[in-house]
Formats: C-alpha cells, structure tokens, sequence
C-alpha cells in the first residue's frame, strides 16, 4: 500500500508529465536548458583536464627555452658574473640552480625554489641540464622547477566546481526560459488562432513580423483566412439571396394558388346566371317567358364573362417567364392625349369636365402597347367611377430627369385601409362587389403588372378633392 505522501508524488509526476506533452513552451525550455547543461559541464570539464597538461607543457618549454639563453649568455660572462646572472634566473623562474666545471666542483649553487609556499605538496618537478664554455672550460648547469602550478590549477577547479555548477543553472534555466518564450509564443499564438478557425470565426490576423518560416506560415494563415472569409462571406450572401428567392418564389406560388381560386370564384358565378337565365327561357317558366328582354340581359352576362377571361389572358400572359416587354421611346405627353379620346363622349354624358395639363414632348423607354392599357385603365377608373358633375384632372410634367403622370377625378375617397389592397386581383372597392358597379377587380392588377414590369415608381392616395393616381418614371 502506497503511503500518501507517495501517492501525491506519483500524481505530481503524473501532472508534470502531462504537462510536458501539452506544452510545446515547457518541452522547449526543458530540452534547451539540458542542452545548455551539458554543453557547459562537458565544456568545464574539458577545461579541468586540458588545462593543467597544457600549462605544465607551456611552463616546461618557457622553462627549457630560458635555460638555453641562459647558457648562451654564460658564454660570453666573466666567471666572477656567473654566480650573479644564475641567481637573477633563479628568482626568475623560481628554480633551483647548480653550475659545476668540467672536474666536478660547484662553481655556484642557488635555490629559489625553497622561498615558495611549503605547505603545498610538491608532486611534480622539472629539471633541465646544459654545458657551456666560458674561458676555455666546460661548464654544466643543472635547474629544477617545482611542478606545483598545474596541480594548484587542478585543486582550484575542483574547489570553484560547486559554483560553476550553480552558474550554468541559473544560466541555463534564464536563456532557456527566454528562448522558449521568444521561440514558442508565435507558436502558440497559432495554435490559439487555429481553433478560432474551427469555429469558423475568420477576423483573426495572426501579427507576427517576421521573415523566417513561422513569419511565412503567419503570413498563409492570414492569407488562408482572408480567402476563407470571402468565401464564407460570399457563400452567406449567396445564402440570403437563396433563401429569399425561395421565399419570393413561395410567396408567388401561393399569389397563383389564390388567384386561381379568386378566377375560379370570379368566373363561377356569372356562368351559373347564364346558365339559369338560358335554362329558365328554355322551360319557358315565369318572368323569363319574357324571352327578349331575358337574352339581351343573357348576351351582356356572356360579354362579361368574355371580358373577364381577357384579362385572366392577359394577365396570364404578362406572367409567362418568355413574355418580353417592346421598349421603345414613346412619348407619353401623346399617348395620353390619345387615351383621353375615347372616353371624352362618356365623361360629358355624366356632365364630367375633363381638365388637361399636359406637358408636350415627355419621352421615356416604355411598351407603348402595355402603357396604352395602363393609361386607358386609369383615366376608365376615374371617369367610370366619378359621380356626375365631377373633375377629372390629368397632367403630365417633368421634373428634373423624372417624368410625373396625374389622374385625379373629384367627388370620390377611399378608406386609409382599402388603398392598400386596390392593386389585389378580383379586390372591388364597391362593398357589393357588384361586377356592375365595380368592374372585374383586375384592372389596378394589370396596371401594377404592367408598371412592375417597366420599374417605374406609383401609387393611389387621397387629396383634399378626390383621389389621384401618380407614376413616376425616368425620361430621355
């Protein structure tokens, strides 16, 4: 059984072990610091063995090379000098010096060597023996040096190793702290930046200034990003326009879908009349015994029904994808003048006074077929719908580079609500929704096709006299 004190120990190695896989930063400083470690201890100890050795041989040819200039010198010195040139080597060089002649006797003998520090063991020592002549006889000199020096070098790194060790660890672990900061930051930092890409989040710059190849992989992401971005940018956009094409193309589905509930309603009615009518003249049963007066009211339910599958065709037609609008500079002054015509006769049998206000020479790129229709549509709207003794006030202005068309007729309002819905296929403003009083309710819905179609600007609103009809448009 573990004791507790062993159990924390293996959970602590556990945690440093984890940590050192985690951490590119921790596995960075570890590895420099025992880098530089080793390098110093094998760099000291290189220094603790090489050194003495080369000291002793440096020290052993000065000392060789001394005692031949000493010789050399002796050569040429009077005797009575040689006992003062060999003690002034000796002091030198620390030596201990004897100078025999050639039978054998000492001619001067110096010991330097025996003024060092005698507490320390002498283990090594170097001699040196040389002849010269002087004065016709040869002369032999023996030197020694004690060879304490390079031991002493030895003893001195073996005493300061202690410190040199706590210096190379508090080196070690600064220049591997630093280092591994400088080297891995970028490192994590990128690390860091790269999840943020998981979570697709692409307005992140990775700002690291420089040249080698972190700074080029710095510089890929930020180029990956900026591409990504875009693309994601440009793949939200498409996204949006996606969907709200769908959502568009939903709504006209659903536009076509009651539509043609409204047509099937539209047309169900004035056929069941018909058939009542023909039927009833057919039994010859009460009132439509009446036969003539019965198949004139039958012709105008069939004209009805007639006119009502032209403008289901119409706008049918106006709905197919293939449908092209003729552009073409028309001139709209004209063509209203030229819709006006046909309704003068009707507008003065219900006293209605029709004022122009008509600008000559009013160009614009329009359908002159389809804008005819929208025109005689308004200006039949205000003359059928005016009450008599009305004023039908049509204009047609520029203003800068717009064109302005008016049709206001007096007398007549409708309610806030209703001018919303006028432009709805089959919508009748006549509470009764009477075909008679109110028409097919398509033809607001043919202008707005029709105007949609050319891009020009419109709308119906109430003045202090009646309601008016206004398009806006861009002219040449």
């Amino acid at each position: 059984m573990l004791l507790p004190c062993g159990e924390w120990g293996i959970k602590l190695m556990g945690k440093l072990i984890s940590k050192i896989k985690n951490s590119l930063s921790t596995k960075i400083f570890l590895g420099v610091m025992s880098i530089l470690i080793i390098a110093c201890l094998l760099i000291f100890g290189s220094l603790r063995i090489l050194m003495p050795r080369t000291f002793e041989n440096e020290q052993s040819t000065e000392f060789l090379a001394n005692l031949d200039t000493l010789t050399k010198e002796l050569e040429d010195t009077p005797v009575a000098d040689i006992e003062s040139y060999i003690t002034s080597f000796a002091v030198k060089n620390r030596a201990s010096i004897t100078v025999t002649d050639d039978n054998g006797n000492t001619v001067s003998s110096v010991n330097m060597a025996e003024q060092t520090d005698n507490s320390i063991t002498k283990t090594d020592q170097m001699t040196g023996v040389a002849e010269f002549q002087n004065a016709g006889r040869t002369y032999t000199i023996q030197a020694a040096i004690e060879g304490d020096s390079a031991d002493q070098i030895s003893r001195t790194f073996t005493k300061v190793f202690p410190y040199i060790i706590i210096l190379i660890l508090i080196i070690s672990v600064l220049a591997a702290f630093f280092y591994s900061g400088i080297l891995a930051k970028p490192i994590v930092n990128i690390s860091s930046i790269s999840k943020k890409m998981t979570a697709l989040d692409m307005t992140w710059r990775c700002d690291i200034k420089r040249s080698d190849e972190i700074g080029v992989l710095a510089d890929s992401l930020n180029e990956m990003a900026e591409s990504l971005d875009k693309a994601l940018r440009e793949l939200k956009t498409a996204n949006i326009k996606l969907q709200a094409d769908i959502d568009w193309e939903r709504l006209q589905e659903k536009r076509r879908r009651d539509f043609f509930a409204a047509i099937s309603h539209e047309l169900k009615t004035p056929v069941a009349v018909l058939k009542g009518e023909l039927e009833g003249m057919i039994c010859n049963v009460g009132k439509f015994k009446d036969r003539d007066t019965y198949l004139q009211e039958a012709f105008e339910t069939a004209e009805s029904i007639e006119k009502l599958v032209k403008e289901i065709m119409s706008l049918a037609k106006m709905n197919m994808e293939e449908m092209k609008l003729d552009i073409e500079e028309t001139d709209i002054s004209k063509l209203t003048e030229d819709c006006l015509k046909p309704y003068e006769h009707l507008a003065s049998g219900k006293q209605i006074s029709i004022r122009e206000d008509i600008e000559a020479d009013v160009f614009c790129r329009a359908d002159y077929k389809n804008m005819k229709n929208v025109l005689s549509n308004i200006i039949g709207n205000a003359v059928n719908h005016s009450p008599e003794k009305a004023a039908i006030n049509v204009a047609v202005k520029k203003s800068g580079s717009t064109g302005i068309l008016s049709v206001e007729n007096s007398g007549v309002h409708i309610d806030i609500e209703e001018i919303g819905r006028i432009f709805e296929p089959f919508y009748r403003v006549d509470k009764s929704r009477s075909r008679h009083t109110g028409g097919s309710g398509l033809g607001l819905y043919i202008v707005k096709t029709i105007l949609d179609m050319h891009g020009f600007d419109y709308g119906m609103e109430n003045t202090e006299t009646g309601i008016q009809f206004k398009i806006t448009f861009p002219i040449l």
